[in-house]
């Protein structure tokens, strides 16, 4: 993978960025979560203030909002030392992961069509990993 470490002498120069764009993953998969629990006991016959008024109330969204806001921080951390089209095809992981969770959590069917398309985008991450990321120091 393209964030292996440097041998500039200097510790490992892309760990950061790497363990950023990790993050990124995780909390982008998390946040998906939380989203999906706070919407999960709305009424399908509420109306969109009375959705959004049970939803903004719900503990899940407090959880989403907070997490959201640590998604920036860390994203803004991420491109200040990788290239934008580099880490944002990455972050793509997150379809696999919320796939995975939404899966074994939520006991979503992942079909045959879906599956292809979660092995697309591993196939396109592997891909891009090949390539060089500049890294800022």
């Amino acid at each position: 993978m393209a964030l292996d470490t440097v041998g500039t002498g200097r510790t490992n120069v892309l760990l950061m960025p790497a363990l950023g764009i990790g993050f990124a993953i995780f909390l982008d998969t998390v946040v998906q979560f939380a989203w999906k629990q706070a919407t999960a006991d709305v009424p399908a016959a509420e109306g969109s203030l009375a959705t959004l008024a049970q939803v903004i109330r719900d503990p899940w969204c407090h959880l989403m909002i907070v997490l959201g806001i640590a998604q920036f921080f860390n994203w803004m951390l991420v491109l200040a030392k990788v290239d934008l089209s580099f880490a944002q095809p990455i972050t793509s992981l997150s379809y696999v992961t919320v796939a995975a969770v939404g899966a074994v959590a939520l006991h979503e069917h992942i079909g045959p069509m879906r599956a292809a398309g979660i092995g697309l985008i591993v196939l396109g991450v592997w891909t891009m990993s090949r390539t060089e990321a500049r890294s800022g120091s």
